[in-house]
């Protein structure tokens, strides 16, 4: 019996070995599944995670990109808007450029037309005067002639009447 016991014990222990080396053998292997899994695990939560940083970053950008765009569409509208009063402004310059320069030709029209009209009225001066200096020339030849004329009739009529009348 003893020997008998001695073998239980040692078909035990031998058993008990056996589970202990399939258990270590076991756990070793799971341990390695594990690690493998966790590992496997770890690369998808960085996938993740990245993949989830990425979107973040991708919606923070449109975001930023969106208000980019509103901003420039503003700067833009204000330029149009500083650019047609600056138009405005130009136009409304020459507009008065152009009505003082129209001024300017017109005033500069009437004094040259005054200038003509001066000269004009001087020559007309200067016409009626020879005019009325060769009036009065041939008017004072007409008298001269007319007191020939009125002497020789006055000489005529003196011998008409002397010999109508007799006289000397």
């Amino acid at each position: 019996m003893a020997e008998n016991e001695k073998s239980v014990t040692d078909k035990a222990t031998e058993i008990a070995g056996d589970a202990v080396n399939a258990a270590t053998e076991k756990l070793t292997d799971l341990k390695a599944e594990a690690t493998e899994v966790i590992d496997d695990l770890k690369a998808k939560a960085s996938e993740l995670v990245s993949d989830e940083k990425i979107n973040e970053v991708k919606a923070q950008a449109a975001e930023k990109i969106a208000d980019l765009k509103e901003d420039a569409a503003e700067a833009v509208e204000t330029a149009k808007a500083k650019a047609q009063e600056f138009a405005a402004e130009a136009s409304a310059t020459v507009d008065n450029l152009k009505a003082k320069a129209t001024e300017f030709i017109k005033s500069e029209n009437v004094d040259a037309m005054k200038a003509e009209a001066a000269e004009k009225i001087e020559d007309l001066k200067e016409d009626a005067a020879e005019a009325v200096e060769a009036a009065k020339a041939k008017a004072q030849e007409i008298a001269a002639e007319a007191s020939e004329t009125v002497a020789e009739v006055t000489q005529k009529a003196k011998g008409f009447w002397s010999k109508l009348f007799g006289s000397k």
